[in-house]
């Protein structure tokens, strides 16, 4: 017997595929106003980033044991994140800035680290936006989650960079010519803390989970990027220097602008790809722009609750249900969010887990019809239209037991694999 084969896709639909994941991105951008809050971050960071490097400062100055971890950093800021020709300027002004404000009062301290921290909760939102994350962290949570950015993340990631380089200093010493691979290694420690760094920020920053493959991804597809630029931006100043010949002497201010809004554009860029591709890798990318998908993902969730009552404990987990219906955790939260509202699920031990909240034998689909499959945003001349249609499914709409009616035994089968 022949055992046929689905034929390897023809380097024309590859193209499509490619061609509507790339649509599918950046319609995605575009409806979360990713340049809008590209903006908002660099004016949020030109605000923020003389008092968070005066906070660095300061802690770096109270404990001269971490005097070689500050330089180390400023040289990765200088090397890594900025552009050859204004790293010098920036990196000088900005130390003097920090120096000056860092002998300000207590009170003057405070609006520093206040002003800090209001950056970290702009990117905090921002990202949450990303990932369509409805519900925040408690206050106190996120505010010991941003002490802890601020206070901590300079001095380790100082720590490792001084670490480098006195290893490298040793190994030249001792050694004389590093092995090319050694040598390979510590060129790219730069790239790999940009590389880390990013990838923490997109797992651990959302309030939900993210997987770390997801995360490591968009953190490698952030910093390559980064390093592209920064060498285009380079080259642009060196070959078409038409901004020093504009503004002469302050032609740092806008190049450092323009610098801070396109890394913030990287950044937010590479956060949407982590947040898309478990849809990716779901191949849902297409399937969800079909008319009804939500309201059928919706009532199968209702089944698969319905399912599950008897079980211990009862009800699925989100990780199920991802799993098992195969959608993006960003639809799936959405459509569960509804099914809340809507009286038909409820969640349990901390939201990861939800049972069906009402009785198949009596809840109609009326209202889940009427809120997954009529839009509402219509012009006011469909509304008495849509109006009537509303009413009708209200009207006498079948029961979820009537749809589920049989449907236990030829699913038993189906839970065991999961």
């Amino acid at each position: 017997m022949t055992i046929s084969q689905n034929p390897a896709p023809s380097l024309a639909e590859r193209r499509t595929r490619i061609l509507d994941i790339l649509r599918f991105t950046l319609d995605f951008a575009g409806h979360r106003k990713l340049t809008r809050v590209a903006s908002s971050l660099t004016f949020t960071t030109v605000l923020a980033i003389v008092p968070m490097l005066a906070v660095v400062l300061a802690l770096f100055t109270a404990f001269p044991l971490f005097a070689e971890f500050h330089k180390a950093l400023e040289t990765f800021l200088g090397e890594s994140l900025l552009p050859p020709s204004v790293s010098d300027t920036i990196m000088r002004y900005l130390n003097q800035f920090a120096a000056q404000a860092s002998g300000l009062t207590a009170v003057g301290g405070a609006f520093l680290v206040v002003t800090s921290i209001l950056l970290i909760m702009t990117i905090d939102e921002a990202f949450n936006e990303i990932w369509n994350v409805a519900r925040q962290r408690p206050m106190r949570q996120r505010l010991l989650v941003y002490w802890a950015i601020i206070s901590l993340g300079p001095i380790l990631v100082g720590a490792s960079l001084w670490a480098s380089s006195v290893l490298a200093r040793e190994s030249l010493g001792y050694i004389g010519n590093l092995p090319e691979g050694l040598s390979l290694l510590l060129n790219l420690v730069p790239f790999l803390m940009s590389v880390l760094g990013f990838t923490a920020l997109f797992m651990f920053v959302p309030n939900c989970r993210v997987l770390w493959r997801d995360a490591a991804l968009g953190g490698l597809g952030t910093a390559v990027v980064l390093t592209v630029m920064k060498a285009g931006f380079t080259a642009y100043l060196t070959r078409f220097p038409s901004y020093t010949v504009i503004y002469g002497a302050f032609a740092t201010l806008p190049i450092f602008l323009l610098w801070i809004y396109l890394s913030w554009l990287v950044v937010l860029m590479g956060a949407t790809v982590a947040s898309l591709l478990p849809a990716l890798r779901l191949h849902r990318w297409a399937l969800q722009r079909q008319i009804g998908a939500q309201a059928v993902d919706a009532l199968e969730i209702l089944r698969i609750l319905w399912r599950a009552r008897s079980t211990l404990p009862p009800g699925r987990s989100l990780g199920y249900l991802e799993k098992h219906l195969r959608v993006h955790p960003d639809a799936l939260r959405d459509m569960l969010g509804a099914l809340r509202e809507l009286g038909y699920a409820v969640p349990v031990a901390d939201g990861d887990q939800w049972v069906l909240a009402c009785d198949p034998a009596r809840a109609d689909i009326g209202p889940l019809v009427d809120r997954l499959l009529i839009d509402r945003a219509q012009t006011e001349l469909r509304a008495g239209t849509l109006e009537a249609l509303s009413l009708t499914l209200q009207g006498n709409p079948p029961v979820l037991d009537a749809l589920f009616a049989g449907d236990a035994t030829e699913n038993r089968n189906d839970d065991a694999q999961y």
